[in-house]
């Protein structure tokens, strides 16, 4: 895909993930991510999680999908969460705010569709300013080692971070 600077500042529409949109999905992650993006730890809570396709959005631009930002259900330890990834902007279209703004409109469909805790993997420069802090050593536990300074989470709304605590696991 080759997206001109003329498209890339045109206006991007953020709208739910339908089920048709999986093989433009998977072209946008195999660009961005390459075929490393199967070892990472994230996948391995996707092995087991449940995709909440109706909180996950994508980006389109003149039509052509050129970002997703998928939301997966689990748990950490008895309380129910959401894992926010695979997050991808498709590299022709990236540097113009789209990623940071499909994650606030997501974060927003999550916080709307009742969730209180959303848990990602991702580089903490880039999730913070959208209000991802460190989670703290041992509170939630990914299924395979990982880098802890990239484990973050955020409460939504009334959401409460101080008694959750446990293992990354299956949605209740």
């Amino acid at each position: 895909m080759s997206v001109s600077p003329a498209t890339a500042l045109s206006a991007p529409s953020i709208v739910p993930e339908h089920k048709s949109d999986h093989a433009a999905i998977e072209r946008v992650l195999d660009r961005a991510f390459g075929p490393g993006r199967f070892a990472k730890p994230s996948e391995r809570v996707r092995e087991f999680a449940r995709h909440n396709i109706a909180v996950s959005r994508v980006v389109r631009l003149d039509g052509q999908l050129v970002g997703c930002c998928r939301i997966y259900d689990i748990s950490i330890g008895a309380t129910p969460a959401l894992f926010l990834g695979p997050l991808a902007v498709d590299p022709d279209a990236q540097h113009h705010g789209l990623g940071h703004r499909i994650v606030r409109e997501t974060l927003d469909a999550c916080h709307t569709g009742g969730g209180k805790i959303v848990l990602l993997m991702g580089e903490p420069s880039f999730f913070s300013v959208l209000g991802f802090v460190r989670v703290p050593d041992g509170r939630a536990v990914m299924p395979v080692p990982s880098e802890a300074r990239r484990l973050q989470w955020i409460a939504l709304g009334d959401g409460k971070l101080d008694d959750v605590s446990g293992a990354v696991g299956r949605p209740l």
